[in-house]
């Protein structure tokens, strides 16, 4: 079985991405006939439309590397080599194992690459760094021409700031005002200026009066936060405001995108009308300056921080309450309708909620130990889905050699076609059943060290939350009530997700 892998590069300038990936599959379909007497299924193709540098971020990279491992594929079809990867050492060393581990061809039309004979490892690693080597200069060329195009007042984000519409004015991309949004652009400056109100109080008002942003439901203090300080509203573009950084943490890169420093990011005059006066933008500045937000403390007091999150996906808010004692909410509250509940509430629901979770670990682990014969089923199951892919790949042998009429193999090709769908629904059906292999003693281990930790009060928070986290991955948080008091005794339910 032979696989087509297409992606669009840098490199293919100038045109759109179906227009690469189809003159690429053309090219690669007519090698396939010539070489294997017959075109690649579409099964078999496998189309990567977003862009990415590295292997985490292509979900169809992950699939091809995954398809090969698993299945009996004897070589990729792709136009060049580094169409697989242009990423760093690490991805074209995952790339190298893989395809030679799997002892899977890696097929172009110009050259076939055999990654277990060591000249063509050798020649093929070369093309992937040289193509990382061209990439890392493509980059530079283009922050160059982004950096150009910025100082003559283009926008070149890929997405306009609320209250703007991204247009192209003499092949230059710009701005001009969406009427719509522009006005509440407008009352947002005009409730902070003319009424005092605060970030999450305009917030409150705008989703009173039935405004909503772009892509979410309602406001937030943050989004309002954005649009006061953004320069684009009085006729800047600001760029580098906030730069990809990369680091590497617990053995993989991980990016974010903070604030940068004043006087490390470019602010230029834009090409694009201003919707607010720089008097009015800067005396939302001045106003803010001279209330800054202080912290009282920068200790963590809350151990199930990053962790405790709302039914609608918020982060769960901790909310000291002066001689009361303090509480864990949404800070959606308002629009999920999960009402709050204290912290001990909380801690003593996750120590319970833990509890229950290890013996059910406990259980399943004795459940792993039997034999029900469902793992078996699934084995054969697939052994009898790659006979029939064999099957049909041999009608299409016999269709193109002649041996077959066009009626003998739409006959033959629809009955191998049911055969194929009743067996990947008897397939589906058995995983379900199939008991999985899965050792969870260090995880129950794992479990009962937080169970301990959590029961001891005097235990550092900070330690609390680390080891929690180690473990768990989200502890999801329901409350709804008919009760519309702030704070009332309706019971709530938590669903512990474990790092398994």
């Amino acid at each position: 079985m032979y696989i087509i892998y297409l992606r669009k590069s840098r490199l293919d300038s100038g045109a759109a991405v179906s227009e690469v990936l189809e003159r690429h599959e053309r090219i690669l379909q007519n090698y396939a006939k010539s070489k294997f007497g017959c075109e690649i299924q579409e099964n078999c193709i496998y189309r990567e439309i977003v862009s990415g540098e590295t292997i985490k971020d292509r979900p169809v990279i992950q699939a091809v590397l995954n398809r090969i491992q698993a299945e009996d594929v004897e070589g990729v079809l792709v136009v060049d080599p580094q169409r697989l990867s242009r990423g760093d050492l690490s991805d074209c060393g995952t790339i190298i194992r893989a395809f030679r581990y799997t002892n899977t061809l890696i097929i172009t039309p110009t050259k076939t690459y055999d990654l277990s004979e060591k000249f063509d490892r050798k020649f093929f690693e070369s093309e992937l760094m040289r193509g990382n080597d061209y990439l890392e200069y493509v980059k530079e060329i283009m922050l160059r021409g982004r950096l150009a195009s910025v100082s003559e007042g283009n926008f070149i984000g890929s997405v306009p700031p609320y209250g703007y519409d991204k247009v192209m004015v003499d092949k230059k991309p710009t701005l001009v005002i969406n009427s719509a949004e522009a006005d509440v652009v407008r009352l947002i400056f005009d409730l902070s200026t003319r009424e005092s109100m605060g970030a999450g109080a305009i917030a409150s008002r705008l989703n009173s009066l039935g405004f909503s942003p772009r892509k979410k439901d309602f406001w937030t203090a943050a989004s309002i936060t954005e649009i006061l300080h953004n320069p684009v509203y009085i006729g800047k573009i600001r760029w580098n405001w906030r730069k990809t950084v990369k680091k590497y943490e617990n053995g993989e890169i991980v990016t974010s995108r903070p604030k940068s420093d004043k006087g490390t990011w470019t602010l230029t005059q834009g090409k694009h009308e201003p919707i607010i006066t720089e008097e009015i933008f800067n005396k939302v500045q001045s106003e803010t300056k001279n209330h800054p937000r202080i912290h009282k403390t920068k200790k963590l007091v809350n151990p199930f921080a990053g962790v405790l999150r709302c039914e609608c996906g918020t982060a769960m808010s901790y909310q000291p309450q002066g001689k009361s004692e303090p509480r864990l909410h949404c800070i959606h509250q308002q629009h999920c309708g999960n009402k709050s509940a204290t912290y001990k509430e909380i801690e003593d629901a996750v120590i319970q909620s833990i509890g229950t979770v290890i013996e059910e670990l406990k259980a399943k682990s004795v459940k792993t130990k039997k034999d029900f014969g469902y793992n078996d089923i699934v084995k054969k199951i697939e052994t009898e889905l790659k006979t029939v892919e064999s099957q049909q790949d041999k009608l299409y042998d016999l269709l193109e050699q002649g041996i077959y009429t066009n009626e003998i193999f739409m006959q033959r090709n629809g009955k191998l076609k049911e055969k194929q769908k009743q067996l990947e629904k008897s397939l589906e059906n058995a995983r379900v059943l199939a008991e999985p292999e899965i050792d969870y003693t260090e995880k129950i281990l794992a479990l009962h060290e937080v169970l301990e930790i959590l029961k001891n009060p005097d235990a550092d928070v900070s330690t609390k939350n680390t080891l929690l986290k180690k473990s768990v991955k989200e502890i999801r948080y329901t409350r709804h009530t008919e009760n519309h008091t702030k704070w009332d005794s309706t019971p709530f339910t938590l669903e512990v997700f474990l790092k398994l």
